[in-house]
């Protein structure tokens, strides 16, 4: 037979019943505490009174006798079995029954007491705290001294206090009682209910045990109902409810997982904002691209993250309907890169509004290498047409006059091909280029000594050197530890660093290479007393074809190439190349690995062999 269980649930409330009788008694036992209270209250409040008109005499005289108020607060205090206190009107203590003497003088201002300011204020105070001076909890009662009518002035304050040890002892007593009767009604009613209760509150306690291991993610065991009643429908109903959620949480954390590997491995930043345009999510590459992380970012408005007005209005007009839109936009301080955005609607539950979800792409490298496309278009067609343009015009003049005079001719052939030579030296040098970019030119990675190499390359140049009267001057010890790399290449890059020296150096000038060891690498300075760089052509001046000065270039018979080729050999041998102008002569700075282990090896099998 099944038992419904509110027949269970009735036998249950008896139980209560029963100790709601008890706790009636509890209540029963506050108000008979608080009616005693307030008797002892009432009873102090009226010995204040009493009190009051006794110290009205000394404490009306021109000037009280202390003495006379503290010996007469002894004896008043021994009668009543209270502490009294005389209070002058600007809150100096004039005689306290349990203080005397000089502990009386020290006793502190009373003015700030809770039952003086209400005294004062409304003709009676009372209050219960503990004593700082005896340490007991204390009931006080505080009435103003008044003169006679009809002026009826304060001439000071009366305190009476009674310690709350045996009222609090007599009350202590009664709730024991009380707790012991009410510990006996709880047992009869346990005693009497225990065999149905216990049917009710154990699967309804395995229920409770089993939703806080499902709120800990726990779905195992499941219930087992023992009983065919309403608590065992519970039961199955909550073991269906755990397989769901658990196939539920299941699912999403697969999905959790597959979205948060797939945000984490993007390149491009992605901001998810709500319809009220606050942050709900965002990937590590957002955070990189803002220079924001974390809690900078979670639940704040998109406009108080990022402050780029034109992205502002770009979201606001996404949030407002604007599904598949896209711009491109400057973001971050200087140097600012450009971003592509892509804005997509995200729909939000029933409401009609919905939130946004935002791509930011990188397209910095893009723009950078479409305009590094068309300069370098540019430049190299108008590095070609100019030696083109050249060639072709004194070949129509030989041509069209075949009546030219023999030295006319040489001169226009030599002209020629000078600009030929050009030619094969510009596409030489972009072939080169093209080469070390692609890293189709093998380089040897062997110790390479500096001292040696700066000679050689200085004996190429020397006919220069002489012509132009330049100083050299070479600080490059042959203690110097080696380099490691690669010789041809490197003699390359001091070559082409000493020629543009030596054409931007006026005649009699100054040129100077410097290299010594610093933590690990290798540093070479070749500095010149030329014509200098412009702080503003600074930043460009390793570019392909880029010339402060177009024409001196041209004349001194420069590709535009060689810096651009010095910087690509340099970061090839893992180091790297700065430059330095302060508008008169120039300092080159290149930072190469030593090559100190390989060098300690070829000393150490020199050793050996020997």
């Amino acid at each position: 037979m099944r038992l419904a269980l509110q027949w269970k649930v009735l036998v249950g409330y008896l139980a209560v019943a029963g100790i709601g009788l008890g706790v009636a008694g509890w209540l029963a036992l506050d108000v008979f505490e608080s009616r005693d209270m307030e008797h002892v209250e009432a009873g102090l409040t009226a010995e204040s009174r009493l009190a009051a008109e006794l110290f009205a005499a000394p404490l009306g005289r021109a000037q009280p006798d202390i003495q006379e108020i503290d010996m007469l607060a002894d004896r008043l205090g021994e009668a009543i079995k209270a502490r009294v206190t005389v209070i002058a009107s600007d809150g100096k203590v004039l005689g306290d029954s349990y203080e005397s003497g000089d502990a009386l003088l020290r006793m502190e201002n009373h003015l700030s007491r809770p039952e003086v300011r209400d005294a004062l204020t409304a003709g009676v105070g009372l209050s219960v705290r503990l004593s700082s001076t005896v340490g007991i909890r204390m009931l006080n009662a505080a009435v103003p001294v008044r003169s006679p009518a009809p002026d009826r002035r304060v001439l000071g304050l009366v305190r009476l206090s009674l310690p709350l040890t045996r009222i609090e002892e007599q009350h202590r007593a009664l709730r024991n009682a009380l707790t012991l009767a009410l510990a006996v009604a709880f047992l009869l009613s346990f005693v009497l209910s225990f065999l149905v209760a216990r049917s009710v509150t154990r699967p309804l306690a395995e229920m409770a045990e089993a939703a806080n291991r499902m709120l800990g993610g726990q779905f195992h065991p499941r219930l087992r109902p023992r009983s065919r009643d309403e608590v065992s429908d519970l039961g199955h109903a909550l073991n269906q409810m755990a397989a769901s959620i658990e196939d539920k949480i299941e699912s999403l954390k697969e999905d959790r997982a597959k979205m948060a590997a797939t945000l984490i491995a993007m390149q491009e930043g992605v901001m998810v904002l709500a319809p009220d345009g606050t942050i709900r999510l965002f990937n590590p590459a957002m955070e990189r691209m803002i220079g924001r992380y974390g809690a900078e970012l979670t639940a704040r408005s998109h406009w108080e993250v990022i402050r780029q007005p034109r992205l502002n209005e770009f979201i606001a007009q996404a949030l407002a309907g604007g599904n598949g839109a896209a711009t491109e936009i400057g973001l971050g301080p200087a140097p600012v890169r450009t971003f592509q955005v892509y804005a997509s609607s995200l729909a939000e539950g029933r409401d009609s509004r919905s939130g946004v979800v935002l791509v930011f792409h990188d397209i910095t490298d893009l723009r950078r290498l479409e305009q590094v496309r068309k300069d370098f278009v540019a430049n190299v067609s108008h590095e070609l047409r100019t030696p083109l343009t050249a060639i072709k015009g004194y070949v129509e003049a030989l041509r069209d006059d075949p009546k030219v005079d023999l030295q006319q001719r040489q001169r226009f052939l030599e002209i020629i091909e000078t600009h030929a030579d050009r030619l094969n030296l510009i596409i030489t040098d972009l072939l080169l280029l093209s080469k070390i970019e692609s890293g189709q030119i093998p380089m040897k990675q062997e110790p390479v000594e500096l001292a040696p190499l700066f000679d050689r390359t200085l004996a190429l140049l020397s006919h220069h050197i002489n012509r132009k009267q330049h100083k050299i001057v070479l600080n490059v010890s042959p203690a110097l530890p080696s380099v490691l790399g690669d010789e041809e290449r490197l003699g390359q890059v001091f070559l082409n660093l000493l020629d543009n020296a030596i054409k931007y150096t006026p005649d009699q000038g100054t040129i100077t290479i410097a290299a010594g060891e610093k933590e690990g690498t290798i540093e070479i300075n070749i500095e010149d007393t030329g014509i200098g760089i412009p702080p503003k052509d600074l930043p460009r001046i390793f570019e392909r074809f880029y010339r402060v000065d177009k024409a001196r270039s041209r004349e001194l018979g420069g590709t535009g190439l060689g810096l651009a080729i010095v910087k690509h050999l340099v970061e090839a041998h893992r180091g790297t190349v700065l430059v330095e102008s302060s508008g008169k002569g120039s300092r080159f700075t290149i930072t190469l690995p030593a090559a100190f282990d390989m060098d300690s090896a070829t000393s150490s099998a020199t050793r050996s062999s020997g």
